[in-house]
């Protein structure tokens, strides 16, 4: 399985999450990206005074072994993808 690692960029600032993951398949790449995403809007307690431009800025990046992007997701896909895993299932 390839590994893949996840950065959350805003425009001005790249950020590595600190683990990569083997994954099969883009589906399980999107997954973990969205579960990293809605931690971090849990986690940022700024993050509902920021305007809706501003929280659009926001997407993970999914980098593979090669180094090429392979996915990008925006954090605005959180509300569509509904309720997530538990946390513990992907060990984020």
């Amino acid at each position: 399985m390839p590994r893949f690692r996840f950065f959350v960029s805003n425009q001005q600032t790249r950020v590595r999450y600190p683990k990569s993951f083997n994954l099969a398949d883009t589906d399980e790449v999107r997954g973990v990206a969205l579960r990293i995403a809605r931690a971090f809007i849990e986690a940022v307690p700024y993050w509902k005074t920021l305007t809706p431009d501003q929280q659009n800025d926001f997407v993970v990046e999914i980098v593979d072994e090669a180094d090429q992007t392979v996915l990008t997701v925006p954090f605005r896909g959180v509300e569509d993808a509904g309720k997530p895993e538990a946390p513990d299932e992907q060990g984020l």
